[in-house]
């Protein structure tokens, strides 16, 4: 496959082949014409060029492709227009690494009027041409349609492809890859021999734009990315769905519900004070699993200490939580799940600022359960259903920690209408969850 092809001509027309594509079946030889043609809606694709003796890393641009907008790839009739000069007086972004320094493909226009485009499959540069019909989009919204997330709405100089996106949150979730490394990635990937010599870095956008990205499919999802309603708490996420719910998966009437949840914290997942709290932007502070952070830190003022009133309270980990860290914002987090499957309970995440003793502590609960209904029922933010009530539990794994009396009080395995659970899924939860912030 190194070798020249045989015969050394252009598969579409052939003419004398210049240029192969790696990413096309069967790696064919175009001349300059033909893979401008056949590269017209795939504007992504690394190819080479024969330079007289190999192969040499070449781009699209320096072929010729230019990505036209506003009219599924065709030529705007009117003409359209390349983008103007970025206007600036920041010039450090064009100064990080010489310009004639490098391969060809990696060094950026003289011009500067080109799109940085980040792919799955690296870094483009990109000269585009916007519809400029009466009437048409905005060129960040023309961007939009074409499967690139500008990273501004105004002079967009930067886009990441839709697939870029949806990839980096799933290696987040499946492999714990952190933006960083991710972005790491696709500059090696741009070039493996000199991936320093890559003249853009583009992380700071990425993460901004993948916490967008995240919050715009959480909006469709739940059908209010056309509705005037704003989203309320928790309203941006579901519940476990093999649940009981009463509407959801089962009829209103004529059914008596039983659900089981655990709750439990992690303490890893500290939170340092922000040196710049004032830039500080919250998304969707309180309508995803998270709850909002100044009601509850109200309730956590409003809390009584109920850790210490038995002999079976010297936990390692209440000790560990109830140390003095000033320099933290949050010394945790905390939330409930389905014991069964499970699945977060929406708004029901909390950060700690004064460790468990003043949340539902599920490794505790021979202590915690004593208070719990008076805590309830003075809270001013939290309130019970009528008829609504607790049973308190232990994880099978905690419970052995505890006195024996604890075991056949509060194991799952005692408890009637539990079934065969554990009760300790929030372990395994947490984690993610520690690894999930620690990327935010």
């Amino acid at each position: 496959m190194e070798a020249p092809p045989a015969p050394w001509i252009c598969m579409s027309c052939g003419g004398d082949g210049i240029y192969r594509c790696r990413e096309c079946t069967y790696w064919p030889v175009f001349c300059t014409s033909c893979c401008q043609a056949e590269h017209k809606l795939r504007p992504f694709h690394r190819v080479q060029q024969w330079n007289g003796t190999f192969f040499e890393k070449s781009s699209l641009r320096l072929a010729g492709i230019v990505i036209h907008l506003g009219h599924a790839g065709q030529p705007c009739p009117t003409g359209g227009d390349f983008t103007q000069e970025v206007t600036t007086d920041d010039e450090d972004e064009w100064e990080d690494v010489e310009e004639d320094r490098g391969p060809t493909h990696l060094r950026s226009p003289k011009d500067r009027s080109y799109l940085v485009v980040v792919h799955t499959n690296g870094i483009h540069y990109c000269n585009v041409k916007y519809c400029t019909c009466v009437g048409a989009e905005d060129s960040h919204l023309q961007l939009t349609m074409a499967g690139l997330f500008p990273a501004t709405t105004k002079q967009p100089r930067t886009a990441f492809t839709f697939h870029v996106l949806d990839d980096l949150i799933r290696d987040n979730v499946e492999c714990g890859t952190l933006a960083m490394n991710h972005y790491s990635k696709l500059q090696r990937i741009t070039s493996n021999g000199f991936p320093h010599l890559v003249p853009v870095n583009r992380y700071r956008e990425l993460l901004q734009v993948s916490r967008m990205w995240r919050l715009l499919k959480l909006l469709k999802w739940q059908g209010l990315h056309t509705s005037p309603k704003d989203a309320g708490p928790g309203e941006l996420v579901l519940f476990c769905l093999a649940c009981l719910q009463l509407g959801v998966n089962i009829p209103k009437e004529g059914i008596d519900l039983s659900q089981t949840l655990v709750i439990d914290e992690n303490f890893k997942a500290e939170h340092m004070h922000p040196k710049n709290p004032n830039n500080e932007v919250w998304l969707m502070d309180g309508k995803g699993f998270m709850v909002e952070s100044m009601p509850y830190k109200k309730y956590l003022k409003g809390s009584i200490n109920v850790v210490e009133r038995s002999d079976c309270s010297n936990h390692h980990a209440v000790n560990h939580a109830n140390a003095n860290r000033n320099q933290l914002a949050s010394t945790g987090i905390g939330g409930c799940a389905c014991a069964r499957h499970g699945c977060f309970v929406p708004h029901a995440m909390v950060d700690f600022q004064k460790g468990e003793q003043v949340i539902h502590f599920y490794d505790i609960n021979c202590q915690y359960s004593k208070n719990l209904a008076h805590q309830l029922k003075v809270n001013q933010f939290i309130s019970m259903p009528a008829g609504l009530t607790i049973q308190p539990g232990i994880g099978l794994w905690h419970v052995h920690g505890h006195q024996t009396e604890c075991f056949v009080q509060y194991a799952p395995n005692f408890i009637p209408g539990v079934g065969h659970v554990d009760g300790e899924i929030m372990e395994m939860l947490l984690r993610t969850a520690e690894k999930l912030k620690t990327n935010e």
